[in-house]
């Protein structure tokens, strides 16, 4: 299972923690993990080119074969909680169809 934990302090998003694999299907023809790694990317990079967040302005930590990604952004602006917030929704619809290889858990930081 994917488990994934959005990172918030108070109201505003300062990244998120993925870890596992979706088990939905052999590796490499996972559709679920596609899913998830292209929201995260997406979520990461647009932080970088969209939001102006420099790469030293973020910590950020890939790790493909176990399947570990994590974002945190100290000083979040309203473009990255755009972009965080997005990023929520692309997993909560995940889950709709997906709930048996996702989980979505929120944590205060």
């Amino acid at each position: 299972m994917i488990q994934i934990s959005l990172l918030k302090r108070s109201q505003t998003y300062h990244g998120f923690k993925i870890a596992g694999h979706a088990m939905f299907a052999e590796s490499g023809q996972d559709i679920v993990c596609a899913a998830v790694s292209v929201l995260a990317y997406t979520a990461l990079n647009a932080t970088h080119e969209v939001a102006g967040i420099s790469t030293s302005e973020m910590q950020f930590k890939i790790d493909e074969k176990k399947g570990v990604m994590t974002l945190f952004i100290d000083h979040a602006n309203e473009s990255t909680s755009v972009i965080l917030k997005t990023f929520e929704v692309g997993i909560l619809l995940l889950l709709e169809d997906f709930n048996e290889n996702i989980s979505l858990n929120y944590e205060e930081v």
